[in-house]
């Protein structure tokens, strides 16, 4: 038996004749009797009684349509309701912690005025255990910074920040108009946590120059690290935006240090052989729009 078979049934029932049933389905009648026929062969017993040119539906007939209306509508239901399931699917985001603290946010609820029914649950980890979860499709969108180099990801770049050294005016540092590179191991830093895109940036630039510096105070949280700064606890290495307010107001005062200017790039990335729905590809229309905007087409 087949769903066309139980739609040209239901209509003959409900109609009361071959003729009217044809004439809602865009049939002809013949083609509804023989669907009805071949349904009947099927079954192994009639659902029409036909006397001369006139059919009646009997008995069997009419328990088979009381059996088949709801799993119709239930079908019916399901195929105008498909093209929904996509929008209602859960996006699923991992984003790095510096991109979850200064850009996620707005660019959530940017995309969300965009798509309102497509839900999404975000999740906020180390830059390098972003790249792992989009690897491994732990997530659908992964927001991350720096290096980004895996072959089989996607990389959409959209936005960019520059790191600065900072430390409260009154730590001696801050008299330095630039730090020696031998002046660096006897300081006392700020830094977040080995395997962050920040703390590689730093890494790779003092590994460069054969140079290693262990941390005062070590953490995941830039917040923790510009407070300890704040209370002149050493030199932390922060995003430029992040300390803007307290430069400008003289809380902090930049340090410079020898040859060293570092600047990390913001990406989206997805495993290039993700399918892309509509809510990914309104993603891709969105972090484009704004890494035009940005200059990191």
């Amino acid at each position: 038996m087949t769903i066309r078979q139980w739609k040209v049934f239901r209509a003959v029932v409900e109609q009361g004749s071959l003729t009217r049933a044809a004439q809602v389905l865009y049939m002809s009648q013949p083609a509804v009797s023989h669907v009805v026929t071949e349904l009947e062969q099927q079954l192994g017993y009639t659902l029409l009684d036909r006397i001369g040119r006139h059919c009646a539906v009997n008995e069997r007939g009419l328990q088979l349509y009381h059996k088949l209306v709801p799993i119709l509508e239930a079908i019916e239901d399901l195929e105008q309701n498909t093209a929904d399931f996509e929008k209602q699917a859960p996006l699923r985001i991992g984003s790095s912690i510096t991109i979850a603290n200064m850009w996620l946010p707005s660019l959530v609820a940017h995309f969300h005025s965009l798509y309102p029914k497509t839900p999404m649950r975000v999740q906020v980890d180390r830059a390098k255990e972003i790249v792992r979860k989009v690897l491994v499709n732990e997530v659908d969108l992964g927001f991350t910074e720096g290096v980004c180099e895996e072959e089989c990801l996607v990389r959409l770049p959209f936005s960019r920040y520059r790191l600065t050294f900072v430390c409260r005016p009154d730590w001696p540092a801050a008299k330095h108009k630039i730090l020696k590179l031998d002046q660096l191991a006897e300081q006392a830093w700020l830094l977040r946590e080995q395997g962050s895109a920040i703390r590689d940036s730093l890494d790779s630039a003092l590994r460069l120059r054969q140079i290693q510096v262990k941390p005062a105070w070590e953490s995941v949280n830039s917040q923790v690290l510009k407070q300890a700064a704040l209370a002149g606890l050493g030199i932390a290495l922060l995003p430029e935006q992040m300390v803007r307010p307290q430069l400008a107001s003289g809380a902090l005062t930049e340090v410079k240090i020898e040859g060293i200017e570092l600047e990390n790039q913001n990406w989206m990335i997805y495993h290039r052989d993700k399918f892309e729905s509509e809510a990914i590809r309104g993603w891709k229309h969105l972090i484009e729009q704004t890494g035009t905007e940005n200059g990191d087409e």
